[in-house]
């Protein structure tokens, strides 16, 4: 018994993260990084040590001229500096006048974060999880064109050893403005402490051990090059807009074949476009069979007002199409109305993003009238839900935009709960997966041949490039895994650029296309 007590007290509660940097003066989304640490349950900022004198930190004079003029037009980064010690007060302080470990007294620690350009080389041996670093970049990927951009958290074991990724995501990148892009980047970026922190707690220096090696990107190119190519890549985007009219529509198909109606061709062969007005969006389509009888409910947004609502139209075995009608409306935005039915009930589940929540809604009087049920999430900003039965228990997938960012196409998150009108609780390695190329919500899950597949949305190099077919591998309250084993990317024909949703019911194949046409 002594010893299983004393094996006990010498784990922390929490871990021992020491923070080292170059100034006390730091960007804000790093700061925010180490006060959400500081706040959480699991680790606790134990000590900050700084220099003696701020070590002045100035891009070359070309590109603060671009940066200037950048967040003017787009907005600013959340670069602005705030001092890190008088944020993190209740951490003991220390002023380094030389950057040698042997000034660092025993400090006990678990992890040694370095920030700004401290050298991150004499920290180690000083923390038993190693030295820890953010990497991230958003200008460079700008200027080179990159349709992805890549940040992450690395870790450094032991002396000499190559650094792990504790935790990477990919994002799409915009590719007009480095501000924009870092913006959202760097927000979600100072996610990334809390989630490793949050994992190392729980599973120990073997999951630092297995996780992949960080192989570092080339320097960027600061010179006049990178912001010319900017330049003309606006000026391209301004002609096309000018040029080109783009529009969300709808397709469809019937089938008696085999198979399960998913696979889409890449020329969208065999399907019907439905025409609608040059005056709005349709998108997010989600069928219904009811007694022979084939509905599709979706997202109509006319450009005038900006906000959409759920409408809905019939189609018939020889493809003539009704009107389409106003089903559900709302103040804010409603989007992607996933259908569902339980107990002999019908529900649909519309994005309320908007409204910071996820809301369930009752059909009363079928198609037209529709009851808010159950608000089966508050106060999160998650879009296109999608839910799933299993044998145990009911899933939630939908992606949230971590932070107060507008990154909505990154990050899957998981709930489940007993009941459809239960209690829905958040996966705990939420968010399960971060890469904008096939985490956002694309239609409901299906089985084929006894294996699960979940359709997602790519998002890269443009939002609706196409979609990522995965195969569920684990669905469990403690894990998720899946692979991607196809996608219906659009090959270009008829001015279709984009797909983003894919559904079926009956023998009713429907997605929606992203075109673009001559406006002359």
């Amino acid at each position: 018994m002594a010893a299983v007590a004393l094996a006990s007290s010498a784990r922390p509660s929490k871990l021992r993260v020491g923070v080292f940097a170059d100034a006390r003066a730091q960007p804000r989304w790093i700061v925010e990084a180490l006060a959400q640490v500081a706040a959480s349950a699991f680790a606790e900022i134990a000590v900050i040590v700084t220099a003696a004198e701020a070590r002045p930190r100035r891009a070359p004079l070309l590109q603060r001229a671009y940066a200037r003029l950048d967040q003017w037009a787009f907005g600013p980064e959340p670069c602005e500096p705030v001092d890190l010690a008088a944020a993190l007060a209740h951490s003991t302080q220390i002023t380094a006048h030389s950057w040698s470990a042997a000034v660092f007294p025993d400090l006990g620690l678990d992890v040694a974060f370095a920030v700004g350009e401290f050298d991150d080389a004499v920290l180690d041996g000083i923390a038993r999880y190693g030295v820890w670093r953010f990497q991230a970049d958003g200008f460079r990927e700008v200027a080179d064109g990159e349709p992805l951009t890549a940040s992450g958290l690395t870790v450094r074991l032991a002396a000499g050893a190559a650094p792990r990724l504790a935790y990477q995501s990919w994002s799409r990148t915009y590719p007009m403005s480095a501000a924009r892009n870092r913006r959202e980047l760097l927000g979600k970026t100072s996610q990334f402490a809390f989630r490793a922190l949050r994992e190392v707690h729980r599973s120990g220096r073997g999951w630092l051990e297995q996780c992949r090696v960080f192989k570092s990107p080339e320097n960027p190119d600061q010179g006049l090059r990178p912001i010319l190519k900017i330049g003309g890549r606006i000026a391209r985007r301004a002609f096309d807009k000018a040029l080109y009219a783009e529009q969300w529509s709808l397709a469809f198909r019937f089938d008696n074949g085999p198979g399960d109606g998913r696979e889409v061709p890449a020329d969208l062969a065999g399907f019907t476009r439905i025409a609608q007005p040059r005056d709005r969006d349709w998108a997010d389509p989600f069928a219904l069979e009811r007694s022979g009888r084939h509905f599709v409910f979706f997202e109509e947004l006319p450009y005038a007002s900006g906000k959409a609502h759920i409408a809905m139209i019939e189609i018939g075995p020889d493809g003539a199409c009704s009107a389409p009608v106003r089903v559900l409306e709302r103040d804010y935005h409603l989007s992607y109305p996933l259908l569902l039915e339980d107990d002999g009930a019908l529900y649909m589940i519309p994005e309320t993003a908007q409204n910071r929540s996820v809301e369930l809604y009752r059909c009363v009087d079928f198609p037209l009238r529709w009851r808010l049920e159950k608000r089966l999430l508050s106060d999160v900003r998650c879009v296109d839900a999608t839910v799933h039965r299993a044998a145990d228990r009911w899933w939630l997938f939908a992606n949230a935009a971590p932070g107060e960012t507008r990154m909505y196409d990154d990050e899957l998150h998981l709930f489940h709960a007993g009941s459809l009108l239960g209690d829905w609780r958040a996966h705990p390695r939420n968010p399960v997966k971060s890469d904008a190329r096939c985490t956002r919500p694309a239609g409901q899950l299906y089985w084929r041949n006894g294996a699960l597949y979940r359709p997602a949305q790519i998002c890269v190099p443009r939002y609706g490039s196409g979609i990522s077919l995965n195969r569920v591998l684990r669905l469990t309250a403690h894990e998720y895994a899946e692979r991607q084993v196809a996608r219906i990317l659009p090959s270009g024909g008829n001015g279709t650029i984009g797909i983003h949703t894919v559904n079926r019911a009956g023998y009713l194949t429907v997605v929606d296309t992203f075109t673009r046409r001559r406006r002359i």
